[in-house]
């Protein structure tokens, strides 16, 4: 992120981490979104203190901000969780509010040689077998969060590089690409998930797993064979001229 960032958009804020953490940062003003009303609530208690909050409880296909008024978007695992006939417009979207030469940062499931392995799908391949876990277990996972809204929750879908070129380059070029995680990411995420699921990530084996995956998401692998991809675009300012 630009060191003279004056404000960001969070698409898919979740609680509000990435805000707060951009605000330590420097940044003034902050702009979240994201389907689950229940994680904008606790956004907004997340960044009580900060001054210049915008935060909507909406689907990101419609962002309801001015045009060019966003210097960075940060869209980091979300693409994936959108269906894909609103994909388009959400990237529309970005481009509509991102000022002149503003900076977009995405991440998304990379379609490695291990995308197969990938437990966010388990619901849906096996949807039966997933219910009984789950009530085996106990609480409630991400499914509440999509409960009456605009769109439930869809496959988690691995793009390949080509998939994420025709999707983003129409608008912005793309100026870093790095491929993040491998085979111990998804084990991880199936081992994090029932401690997810019953809200015990405050559990100290949950801590060391999370510590393992965190660890092999910070390398940097072939795409050949990244569980995931990060990408850096800059805005296409000659489209915005005509």
């Amino acid at each position: 992120m630009p060191k003279d960032t004056k404000s960001m958009l969070d698409v898919g804020c979740n609680v509000g981490l990435a805000l707060k953490f951009a605000n330590e940062l420097g940044v003034k003003k902050v702009y979240g979104i994201d389907i689950n009303p229940n994680a904008i609530e606790l956004a907004r208690d997340n960044l009580k203190g900060i001054d210049q909050v915008e935060l909507y409880h909406s689907s990101a296909n419609i962002l309801p901000i001015q045009d060019e008024s966003v210097d960075v978007v940060n869209c980091t695992e979300v693409i994936e969780y959108i269906p894909d006939n609103l994909r388009p417009f959400l990237i529309k979207e970005i481009y509509r509010v991102m000022a002149a030469n503003g900076k977009l940062l995405v991440t998304v499931p990379a379609r490695g040689v291990f995308h197969f392995l990938d437990p966010a799908n388990f619901r849906l391949i096996f949807p039966n077998l997933f219910n009984n876990v789950s009530k085996f277990i106990g609480a409630s996972g991400r499914e509440l969060g999509y409960t009456g809204q605009e769109h439930s929750i869809v496959w988690h879908h691995h793009f390949t590089i080509k998939e994420l070129q025709d999707l983003l380059e129409p608008q912005f070029n793309i100026t870093h690409i790095r491929g993040r995680g491998c085979l111990l990411t998804p084990i991880c995420n199936w081992l994090e998930w029932p401690f997810y699921r019953m809200n015990k990530t405050n559990n100290i084996l949950y801590k060391k797993i999370h510590q393992l995956h965190q660890w092999e998401m910070s390398c940097n692998f072939n795409l050949q064979l990244a569980y995931n991809v990060l990408l850096v675009l800059e805005k296409k300012c000659e489209l915005s001229k005509s």
